[in-house]
């Protein structure tokens, strides 16, 4: 017989045979029932052998999840347990949120975790996302999964960021909190534990980066927080989420659309340089607008305006005068549907419903790689609107 061997998670050797009904069982032995059997002396037959390795904690294959922290009010500390709006934000180490949530998340996964920064999600750069995502993927190359524990504030970019930049295919899940960790009611414990669950679930796999709130799973492209203060803040207008983590399972119900599925984009920050992100404005829209604020971007090195709503006679004669150089996108600044603008003066590319902030990421990656209007518009139609 074809005697193979292998390694359980512990390093100790465990013998299996390719045929046959028995095997000889080595000396492991731990104080419980299960490795009473596989501490045995004498011949056990394979299927009991395979049946114990299967259900028993030393031998199965578990997920390696690791939580990155960013601070925000998931890590606040408040100045009493009930502080829900005064507090201060990044104060607790993401190690320290871990070990609050043991033994019970130990149950879930092998959880280890690394500070990545302790600022509200404001405060960060374009520059510290694309730093994140080269980490995440290099994380990625060993462990299993990824979650991050942000700040609610600009958390959508965060994940839509990360859903067009980051290489693997593996689960990313993004969660925050609308309460400091230190409150009564606090929606970080759960948030935290239930983001590892979904992550070490691997249910996610090759669906792209995914937010995980008050129980709710969130695509990247559709997540939008709409609350300053209420835990069911994060919702996806439209479409709805993509399913629910409840205490007894993990349902997904949907999967959002991609190019293909789990396809990557065309947007590898191995090939973009870190000083290669281009800078990219909003312009809000709204009755007689100016168009001042389009001619000082452009004249501050913006590569591209989102516009955010239908753009005024007045915007539209700025874009003109800025020339070819500049790329200009209509988003949706109303909640809802698809956005199309039709200028003789301009040539303006709809970025179909797709939020003006998560425009302004799409924008700035295809930016980063060309300037060619006609390949910018397909990634904004296959890309930014993917559809089954």
């Amino acid at each position: 017989m074809d005697d193979k061997r292998s390694r359980d998670t512990n390093g100790k050797a465990v013998t299996r045979m390719a045929q046959g009904q028995e095997v000889v069982k080595s000396s492991f032995r731990h104080s419980c029932g299960h490795c009473g059997v596989l501490g045995s002396k004498e011949s056990v037959p394979i299927d009991r052998v395979v049946e114990v390795i299967q259900m028993h904690p030393v031998f199965s294959a578990r997920m390696n999840v690791v939580v990155i922290g960013m601070g925000g009010t998931i890590s606040g500390v408040s100045e009493g347990r009930t502080g829900f709006e005064t507090y201060e934000p990044g104060r607790l180490p993401v190690a320290e949120l871990v070990n609050a949530l043991r033994p019970e998340i130990d149950e879930i996964a092998d959880v280890g975790s690394e500070e990545f920064g302790a600022k509200s999600s404001g405060e960060y750069t374009l520059l510290d996302y694309y730093d994140l995502s080269r980490r995440v993927d290099e994380y990625l190359r060993r462990a299993d999964a990824v979650v991050i524990c942000s700040g609610t504030a600009a958390l959508a970019e965060l994940a839509y960021f990360l859903d067009l930049t980051v290489r693997s295919t593996k689960p990313v899940v993004l969660t925050g909190a609308m309460r400091p960790w230190t409150v009564l009611g606090s929606d970080g414990p759960p948030n935290l534990y239930n983001a590892v669950r979904l992550a070490a679930s691997g249910r996610t796999r090759r669906l792209g980066t995914t937010v995980l709130l008050n129980d709710q799973i969130l695509p990247a492209r559709d997540a939008t927080k709409t609350d300053a203060l209420r835990l069911h803040t994060f919702s996806t207008s439209e479409y709805g989420a993509l399913g629910t983590v409840d205490e007894k399972e993990i349902r997904l119900q949907r999967a959002p659309a991609r190019p293909e599925a789990g396809a990557r984009t065309p947007f590898s920050l191995a090939t973009i340089p870190r000083d290669g992100l281009p800078r990219i404005e909003i312009a809000g829209s709204y009755v007689d607008a100016g168009g001042e604020a389009i001619t000082a971007s452009v004249g501050a090195g913006a590569s591209g305006i989102v516009f955010a709503g239908v753009p005024s006679p007045r915007q539209l004669a700025a874009a003109r005068a800025a020339g070819r150089d500049v790329t200009f996108v209509a988003a949706n600044g109303y909640g809802a549907g698809a956005m199309r603008v039709q200028s003789k003066q301009v040539d303006v590319i709809s970025a179909g419903d797709l939020a003006p902030n998560k425009a302004r990421i799409l924008l700035m990656l295809a930016r980063a790689v060309t300037s060619d209007q006609v390949r910018i518009r397909d990634w904004f139609a296959t890309i930014g609107n993917a559809q089954f």
